[in-house]
C-alpha cells in the first residue's frame, strides 16, 4: 500500500522562511559582519569605497579585487592597487599634479573618484562617488547602482532598511564638529538605543583593527562631531544569491548579522 505523501510548494517554504527571518532578525540585525576595515590610503573616499567594494567581493563578486576570501581582502595592502594605483599615487601625490606626468588610465577606485584630481591631496568631491562606484564596478565586469542622498531627505528608516537588507553605505561626515564635510566612511551597521539615541557603525578608515566605531546619528552641526551630510547607496546588479541566502538563513555562505554589544 502506497502512503500518500503532502508536500509544501518550495515558493511557499522560502516565503515563510523570508518571514520568520524577518520577524526574529529585526532585533539583532545591527551589523555586517563581512565588511573589511581598511587603513586610510592616498584618501579617504577611495579608502571608505573599498572597504565596501570588499564586502561585495567576498559576496559573489569576487573579481572586483585581485584578491581571494577573506584573509586576502581585509588586507588593505593586498588591494591597496586598486583602491588607488601606483600611476595615480605617483601624478597626485604629494603634489596635486605633476604635470610631467600624463593621466592615470581608470584603474582604480581613486581614478573614479577624481581623488586629489584639482584638489588637496588625499581629498574627493561627493559629486563623484556615484561614479566610483559605478564606474569601477563596471571597470571589472559588473553592474552597480550607486546614488547620494542628502541628510534630511536620507532617515534613519533607510539607514535600517539598507543594513537589513545587507547593504553597506557610505557617509561623508564632519569628523571634528567644525561645520563642514571632512571625511568619508563606510557604515554597515545601526543600534537604536532608545532613550541613549540612535547610532550608526562606522570604521574611521584610520586603523585596520577590524574594530568598529558607534555615532549618534544626526546632522551637521558645530556643535558635535561625526554629523551626516550625505549618504551614498550602493546596490549591485542583481543581488548574488549567496546574498539572497544569507538573509533567508538557508546557507554558510552570505551575510553574517549580529547584535553588537
Amino acid at each position: 500500500m502506497q502512503t500518500k505523501r503532502h508536500t509544501i510548494p518550495m515558493l511557499l517554504v522560502v516565503a515563510l522562511l523570508l518571514a520568520l527571518s524577518s520577524s526574529i532578525a529585526k532585533a539583532d540585525l545591527y551589523v555586517l559582519d563581512e565588511v573589511p576595515a581598511y587603513n586610510w590610503y592616498h584618501g579617504c573616499g577611495p579608502t571608505a569605497a573599498g572597504s565596501i567594494i570588499g564586502y561585495w567581493d567576498l559576496l559573489g563578486y569576487p573579481n572586483l579585487f585581485d584578491a581571494s576570501g577573506w584573509d586576502d581582502v581585509r588586507l588593505t595592502t593586498n588591494v591597496q592597487d586598486q583602491i588607488s594605483s601606483p600611476a595615480h599615487n605617483a601624478k597626485y601625490d604629494p603634489d596635486p599634479d605633476v604635470s610631467a606626468l600624463p593621466v592615470p588610465p581608470m584603474t582604480s577606485i581613486a581614478d573614479w573618484f577624481q581623488t586629489s584630481v584639482n584638489q588637496p591631496y588625499g581629498w574627493s568631491y561627493q559629486s563623484r562617488a556615484d561614479d566610483a562606484f559605478e564606474g569601477y564596478a563596471n571597470y571589472r565586469g559588473y553592474e552597480f547602482d550607486s546614488f547620494d542622498e542628502s541628510w534630511g531627505a536620507f532617515t534613519w528608516a533607510d539607514l535600517v532598511n539598507e543594513i537589513d537588507a545587507g547593504n553597506p553605505m557610505m557617509f561623508l561626515v564632519d569628523s571634528n564638529g567644525d561645520g563642514g564635510t571632512d571625511h568619508f566612511v563606510p557604515v554597515f551597521g545601526y543600534d537604536d538605543r532608545g532613550n541613549d539615541g540612535l547610532w550608526y557603525g562606522i570604521y574611521d578608515t584610520w586603523s585596520e583593527e577590524e574594530t568598529i566605531r558607534w555615532e549618534m546619528f544626526r546632522g551637521m552641526s558645530g556643535s558635535w562631531d561625526w554629523g551626516v551630510a550625505y549618504a551614498t547607496y550602493v546596490h549591485p546588479v542583481p543581488v548574488p544569491a549567496a546574498v539572497l541566502l544569507g538573509i533567508l538563513g538557508l546557507g554558510a555562505v552570505g551575510i553574517k548579522l549580529r547584535k553588537f554589544a
